[in-house]
């Protein structure tokens, strides 16, 4: 060996193995891998999040919680079924007169226009459902506050639900504001005007006798036990 070179000993290194801290070291002065083990995962949103989010806007809670495809499913599904259900009753009178000539009932516009309104009120449902079942945070588990919760159904009934983690709750509410919205809108003069182009018309219990009753008297009950259902669910899961 040439007495010119020299040899130097360093040991061995592990490089997998982390070193220990030293004291007096503060933490940003350690080993970046030593503070990437010491870092937990990261955080995803927490369900009750995700799912105000998707019932506001559909897929946002999806999108939020980093499941990108699920929210432009919901997203651009219900924008799809909202702009085809407005452009069908936009040209009614139109295409009225076009499957007239064509022989085709008005049976066929009537159930394309339900069939879109099914899937508009089914994504947006299924869009709240499944953001608060995805976005499973173990840092955000807590149940609002009574009172948070029948604000919350007060504003739209079945948010307080969700809120509180009762998901086949908010669901059920959610689903009969849509109903109810949906013959509400049947019964104002622009609904009735579409039902009239389509060659049906209302029944007339519902206009006369305890119709009205009940369409002024169903939203108050729906609303009330909406708020009610929230409070004592989010009492139940806080005393848990």
């Amino acid at each position: 060996m040439n007495r010119n070179e020299t040899i130097y000993d360093l040991g061995s290194v592990d490089r997998d193995e982390p070193r220990a801290p030293v004291a007096g070291i503060p933490r940003a002065s350690r080993p970046v891998s030593a503070r990437r083990e010491s870092r937990p995962e990261a955080v995803g949103v927490g369900p009750a999040l995700a799912g105000s989010l998707s019932m506001f806007v559909p897929g946002l809670g999806q999108l939020i919680a980093g499941e990108v495809a699920w929210g432009l499913f919901y997203f651009s599904g219900k924008g799809f079924c909202v702009a085809a259900l407005w452009a069908l009753v936009v040209t009614l009178d139109g295409l009225v007169r076009t499957l007239g000539v064509l022989d085709v009932p008005g049976t066929a516009i009537a159930v394309t226009l339900g069939s879109l309104a099914l899937l508009v009120v089914t994504l947006h449902v299924a869009a709240v459902l499944h953001a608060h079942a995805m976005a499973m945070c173990e840092g955000d588990q807590s149940a609002p506050h009574p009172i948070v919760a029948a604000i919350a159904s007060l504003a739209i009934p079945g948010w307080g639900q969700v809120l509180a983690g009762h998901r086949r709750r908010a669901g059920l509410f959610l689903g009969g504001l849509w109903l109810l919205s949906g013959v509400w809108g049947l019964v104002t003069p622009a609904g009735t005007r579409v039902i009239a182009r389509l060659g049906y018309a209302l029944p007339a219990a519902m206009r006369d006798g305890w119709g009205p009753a009940v369409m002024l008297s169903a939203p108050l009950v729906l609303w009330a036990i909406a708020v009610y259902d929230a409070a004592a669910g989010a009492a139940a899961e806080r005393s848990r």
